[in-house]
């Protein structure tokens, strides 16, 4: 099977529910995407948060066909790199399913899911609840209506990689160990699909950003640094001996970070940052 490098881009944006932002700020981060769209050329873009109105702001050129979900939630797909046979927005948990191609049958086809899961109430507890209802049901469903298409499972989660709702069987079953998720996928059945978690690699660097989002510690937050933001893929979408995501902390010349104290600069970029995510199919 012809295997082929793509790359995908996450990012929450932090416009769709802040309308008190003002036109320069919503303009930067709109730049800020178009410099990302040229600098790395994903295939797939999965945005969060996202302006209502951004098929009308022209930040995408005609290869890209924009689909918007729910609340902010919006997929970029670039033809004719993959095409788009289905989606389906699932409102519950604020998420977004593509089905789609890429050009050549011996390449592996996906399952493109956009996640952005809200905070309940602001308790770890309803969210883990609600990760271990309709994310996973819905999985499930999709997994059974095509078993052999592979998945990403691409957003921002508002959890950490290591959580239970994140790693366990009755959640999204991911996992940091490409090993494990590979042993695994070959013994368990399909409904139970498991997923590689790359997104804790990043986590090593040796200078902030240490994390996609920075939030003040409280005495309920391990924080200040946290992986809201992570990449879930079936196993064998990775590049073996490739670092498959790469934090982003500039765009088109400009830092994305305050050079003060490191944390992401909402004037300029969101106060999440982007993800980009190499993979093969």
């Amino acid at each position: 099977m012809t295997r082929r490098r793509y790359t995908v881009l996450q990012w929450n944006m932090g416009i769709y529910f802040k309308q008190k932002l003002t036109d320069r700020v919503v303009r930067s981060r709109l730049d800020v995407l178009g410099a990302l769209l040229a600098e790395h050329a994903p295939s797939i873009v999965a945005l969060q948060e996202a302006p209502a109105d951004l098929g009308h702001l022209r930040v995408f050129t005609s290869r890209y066909l924009l689909i918007q979900g729910p609340r902010g939630v919006a997929t970029a797909i670039l033809q004719p790199v993959w095409k788009v046979l289905y989606h389906e927005s699932m409102k519950g948990w604020r998420a977004l399913v593509v089905k789609a191609d890429p050009p050549s049958r011996r390449e592996l086809g996906l399952w493109i899911w956009n996640v952005h899961l809200p905070i309940l109430h602001k308790s770890p507890e309803s969210l883990r609840t609600l990760a271990r209802c309709e994310p996973r049901d819905d999985l499930r469903r999709f997994r059974q209506r095509d078993p052999d298409r592979c998945e990403l499972v691409i957003g921002d989660f508002n959890m950490p990689p290591h959580d239970d709702a994140m790693v366990r069987r009755d959640g999204f079953h991911a996992n940091a160990s490409h090993e494990w998720a590979s042993r695994t996928a070959l013994r368990r059945g399909r409904s139970y699909r498991p997923l590689f978690n790359p997104t804790p690699s990043i986590r090593g660097l040796a200078s902030p950003p240490y994390g996609s989002y920075f939030r003040d510690k409280d005495r309920d937050d391990a924080g200040p640094w946290s992986m809201p933001d992570q990449v879930l893929m079936s196993a064998r979408l990775a590049i073996p001996g490739e670092p498959p995501v790469t934090l982003v902390d500039s765009a088109g010349g400009r830092r994305l970070c305050d050079p003060r104290h490191g944390k992401p600069d909402p004037q300029i970029g969101s106060d999440h940052l982007p993800l980009v995510t190499a993979f093969q199919a």
